[in-house]
């Protein structure tokens, strides 16, 4: 449980932290090219932000904590960020594409900047989950 905790905590940071960087500072210029339906930063409800942070770094941590073997950290960590990654990051491409008014290259960008994000989560969770320790045999 406390790794479950901290993993939620030190992933919801590291998840806001990597998206301010590239939505907010280094991409910040082509993802504003893309805000047709997004708050301007006056308005955004950092609240509701912060609680979606929390919310989806909680999931990603429980999802680890009752899927991994215990074996490398990273390595599982790496392999677990890939999976969720092609689990929400690929479709989400699609389902950007279709629906809003974006071209395909906006669209993949936007999907491999959340891909990278969630590759980087499962690194971070496997690295706090480490490996499992093995019952001590008498």
């Amino acid at each position: 449980m406390k790794k479950l905790i901290i993993s939620t905590i030190v992933t919801a940071v590291v998840l806001f932290l990597i998206s301010w960087l590239g939505y907010g500072v280094i991409f910040k210029d082509y993802f504003m090219r893309l805000r047709l339906f997004m708050r301007d930063e006056k308005s955004i409800i950092w609240w509701a932000l912060i609680v979606g942070y929390i919310i989806q770094a909680l999931v990603l941590a429980y999802l680890y904590m009752k899927t991994y073997k215990g074996e490398s950290p990273f390595k599982e960590g790496l392999l677990y960020g890939i999976a969720i990654s092609l689990l929400v990051a690929l479709p989400y491409i699609f389902f950007m594409w279709s629906t809003y008014q974006v071209t395909y290259r906006s669209a993949i960008a936007d999907g491999i900047f959340m891909g990278i994000r969630f590759l980087i989560a499962g690194i971070v969770i496997g690295l706090i989950f480490g490996k499992k320790e093995l019952p001590k045999t008498q």
